[in-house]
């Protein structure tokens, strides 16, 4: 059997944008990417792509790492990428209730001042499906994130319609989740076992 035939049946053919969703082909074995589900933040021609993988949890929790926060309760951080751990990012979907938030795309806010966030925190908010924190991000050069799309490293899709749903779940769920939404030309991507070494 052909494995790129029977993997990747189909042609790219969405609009990469503010908004797209990566979702890694299966056989991906990088550990950060492998089975991941990337948001891209900004498109540029002369910089290329920003994204946050959105379904891989740390064993960090928000309180480590800002313990001025005096968090009594645990908020656990995601890994938004290999690049500059030292930079926190926050997706939401709480636009009207922090100040100096951006929407991204319909219903998913990005930033927010620090007071807010951390009175919504302290006031028992709700953190699944409302607020989702990330360490570091995932960034490609002009032309590079085309090219591994070119190459089936990755499926483009919309994040919209109901994009809170991004903020929920996480590991290997998330993805699979994603790839459903893909549709029947990716179908096969599901019957491929998480590790493929075990089989």
């Amino acid at each position: 059997m052909d494995i790129n035939k029977f993997l990747y049946n189909h042609k790219y053919t969405s609009d990469l944008k503010r908004g797209s969703l990566l979702i890694a082909e299966p056989l991906m074995q990088e550990d950060i990417f492998s089975r991941s589900v990337v948001l891209i933040l900004d498109k540029d021609r002369d910089q290329g792509h920003l994204g946050l993988v959105l379904n891989k949890p740390t064993n960090l929790d928000l309180g480590d790492l800002i313990p001025e926060l005096e968090l009594e309760r645990t908020v656990p951080v995601f890994s938004g990428g290999p690049v500059d751990h030292s930079r926190l990012f926050m997706l939401h979907t709480l636009g009207e209730l922090f100040e100096g938030s951006t929407e991204l795309i319909p219903g998913i806010y990005v930033g927010g001042s620090i007071e807010d966030i951390a009175a919504y925190l302290a006031d028992g908010g709700e953190v699944d499906g409302k607020i989702r924190f990330f360490l570091g991000y995932s960034g490609w050069t002009s032309g590079q994130l085309l090219g591994e799309i070119n190459r089936n490293v990755w499926a483009v899709a919309d994040a919209e319609p109901d994009a809170e749903r991004l903020l929920e779940g996480r590991g290997n769920s998330y993805w699979r989740h994603e790839v459903e939404r893909l549709g029947n030309d990716y179908r096969s991507w599901l019957v491929v076992p998480q590790h493929p070494s075990l089989n």
